[in-house]
């Protein structure tokens, strides 16, 4: 087992959580989560103990009953799983599997929240114990092909802005770092973004693989959703589908295809109503300037 044996959630964990009080309102989380760009907070009482979580789920539901009013006390949940700093990351990640939470809160002896813990926390860890630009795990892996091609798998979830964008800047740190042209990685990152926000705002779940060649980047995305009814429709600037607590949140402007197309050399776009979406976009990697 080796290093990654000794690893505990303390290692792991950020220490800096921003908290909400019960007597919080959900419009000012709401806020609170847009401007910070979080999908959930601990809330905590006077002496700072966990009393319950909030997420953005909770805010969507408030939203949907046009509750922003009411009082973070009457919206939390209040039985939360939790670990503590000295817990083997092994207990965190255990926790993660069997619940498929996004994040954990860690607490003391005295039930006070000192850190929070993702799966990311944990794979970036991991991955500088390993000594691997990127970590070969269950949600995302770097594959180094004797043909010297590099290929990069995502497993990216419907609803989770917490995460959103992960997989766009591990593809852009990769491309970094093999030297190429920061107009060409600007391209690759607006693409591979916009096509990982479009299954977070849209789709049940899907996945982002990107496949690196001598001369060029190829991105194939493929989830499992509602699908598109019209694609030509879609590809105008503009047009969303993406309902109004997601807009309001700051996603979904419509502008998520069209930019795709637009960083690509080559994009091809498949869509099944009911079933899902299906995206293949090429981009050269020789040229620019």
């Amino acid at each position: 087992m080796g290093e990654q044996s000794k690893l505990i959630v303390k290692d792991t964990m950020v220490k800096s959580v921003i908290t909400v009080k019960p007597e919080t309102t959900m419009r000012e989380v709401k806020e609170i989560m847009r401007l910070k760009n979080i999908a959930g907070m601990p809330v905590v009482d006077k002496q700072k103990k966990l009393v319950g979580i909030i997420s953005i789920a909770d805010v969507f539901q408030a939203m949907d009953d046009d509750c922003l009013d009411a009082l973070v006390k009457d919206r939390m949940t209040r039985n939360v799983y939790t670990v503590k700093p000295e817990d083997r990351i092994s207990v965190a990640l255990g926790l993660f599997r069997r619940f498929k939470f996004g994040r954990l809160v860690v607490v003391n002896d005295d039930y006070q929240v000192v850190g929070i813990i993702t799966t990311n926390d944990i794979v970036k860890k991991l991955a500088c114990f390993l000594k691997l630009d990127e970590l070969t795990g269950e949600n995302d892996r770097v594959i180094l092909e004797e043909s010297k091609e590099q290929a990069l798998q995502f497993s990216i979830e419907g609803g989770d802005f917490d995460n959103a964008g992960y997989a766009a800047s591990s593809l852009k740190r990769k491309l970094q770092s093999l030297g190429i042209n920061p107009q060409i990685i600007r391209k690759a990152a607006i693409a591979a973004y916009e096509a990982e926000m479009n299954i977070v705002i849209h789709a049940n779940e899907g996945y982002l693989k990107a496949k690196i060649t001598s001369d060029k980047l190829i991105i194939h995305v493929k989830d499992t959703g509602p699908g598109i009814i019209d694609v030509d429709q879609a590809m105008e600037l503009g047009f969303s589908t993406a309902p109004d607590h997601v807009r309001e949140m700051g996603f979904g402007a419509g502008m998520g295809l069209p930019n795709i197309r637009k960083s690509s050399d080559k994009f091809e776009i498949k869509s099944v109503p009911g079933q899902g979406t299906e995206l293949n976009i090429e981009i050269n990697l020789e040229g620019g300037e």
